[in-house]
């Protein structure tokens, strides 16, 4: 049995794009807009499209919301401008909707975000800073006493918050930490029509032709063909988000590379808005997990740096002691993400830590085969917010 490698990215980035390497602009006109495009930024930067990976794009979005909320000077310009945001007011309003619709589901689904920040004890974090991840993170407050009791502790929280998907997001920690801000983001949901069986068949990878487990069935997808890719939407019980599949007819990499924000929000408009079709469906069966990734180069890239360097991080806001803050800076940003496609249907999860440390039906059915290397997401069709993105190339 031929392993499946990684894939994905829930809730929901977007697809965006390998060669994407845009330097941070001006904030976009709205919150979706400024977490589309920093999503295209984050996902062009971890291989969307060359290999088999999973990232969500939102679980590092919110982490890294709950920091700036602890920053401030150019610390936190350089964050706002990375996230593309003016206003905080304005990204909490939006994302408290967007968990809000995220979250509302019914007949067995279960979509699920959580937070919470992790303090040394003893240590002086500040009242105003907690209050707000609190009041718009709804942040759980917890505390360890030592590097060695919070590994354990962190990772079978997360283990706990993902339903055991995603079981280590932290390896070690520095002896010198003393704030971990952690987010996880977990989604399971059945096909609204599953599939019937799985069959062997070729898949034809950039490194040649290899063997697959397809998932295949007759199934209702909403389905575009527009020459040159192949786009569908598969839909769940109980939930408003979609799987989508972005299958283009030549290379998925220089695809991605020349979509930008607003041409694949206008596939996933036309996408949504198209009618429901029968279809003799194969589609490849996976099980994707990143492992561990450092984000620490990524960040940096996309102009996030002060937070990282000691003597010139200013996350003041975090503590009561403004002298204590001047020796505070981030340590690393850990992220993991897993997403499984099987018979029946989806489950996703992925963690995010930030670390501080102080130093009608037709009739024949259509034949659709996804054979190539594809792109595909989680997409609340209401917001078009990208919750998971990723990839398969190699079966």
């Amino acid at each position: 049995m031929i392993k499946f490698l990684a894939v994905l990215l829930l809730v929901i980035i977007v697809g965006g794009l390998m060669l994407y390497q845009r330097k941070p602009s001006a904030v976009m006109a709205s919150p979706l807009d400024s977490y589309t495009e920093f999503s295209m930024d984050f996902t062009s930067r971890v291989g969307l499209g060359e290999k088999n990976t999973a990232v969500s794009p939102y679980s590092v979005y919110m982490a890294l919301l709950m920091l700036t909320e602890g920053s401030a000077g150019d610390t936190k310009g350089e964050l706002m401008k990375a996230l593309r945001i003016s206003s905080l007011d304005d990204a909490r309003s939006w994302f408290n909707i967007s968990t809000e619709r995220f979250t509302d589901v019914r007949e067995g689904a279960k979509a699920e975000i959580a937070d919470s920040i992790w303090i040394k004890e003893g240590f002086p974090v500040s009242k105003s800073y907690l209050e707000s991840i609190r009041r718009y993170y709804l942040a759980e407050v917890l505390g360890f006493s030592s590097p060695a009791d919070a590994v354990p502790r962190i990772n079978g929280w997360v283990s706990n918050k993902t339903n055991n998907l995603i079981d280590r997001i932290i390896g070690r920690l520095d002896p010198r930490a003393v704030i971990v801000l952690v987010n996880t983001v977990y989604f399971k949901a059945n096909w609204t029509i599953p599939f019937d069986r799985i069959e062997k068949g070729d898949f034809h990878s950039p490194n040649g032709t290899k063997t697959a487990d397809y998932l295949r069935g007759r199934v209702r997808v909403r389905y575009l063909d527009a020459g040159d890719y192949i786009a569908l939407a598969l839909s769940y019980k109980g939930t408003d988000v979609k799987f989508v599949v972005l299958m283009p007819k030549n290379d998925l990499k220089g695809f991605l590379g020349k979509t930008g924000r607003e041409k694949l929000l206008e596939i996933f408009d036309k996408l949504f808005s198209s009618n429901e079709s029968e279809v003799d469906l194969y589609l490849p069966k996976f099980d994707v997990d990143s492992g561990l990734l450092d984000l620490n180069s990524i960040l940096m890239s996309m102009g996030i740096r002060k937070a990282f360097i000691q003597g010139e991080a200013d996350l003041s806001p975090m503590v009561e002691d403004k002298k204590l803050a001047e020796y505070l800076c981030v340590d690393k940003v850990l992220h993991r993400a897993r997403v499984r496609v099987d018979l029946y249907g989806t489950e996703a999860a992925a963690a995010t830590a930030v670390i501080i440390k102080v130093t009608a039906m037709p009739s024949p059915a259509v034949p659709l085969k996804i054979d190539r290397p594809f792109a595909f997401f989680l997409v609340d069709p209401g917001t078009k917010a990208i919750l998971f993105a990723g990839s398969f190339v190699n079966p």
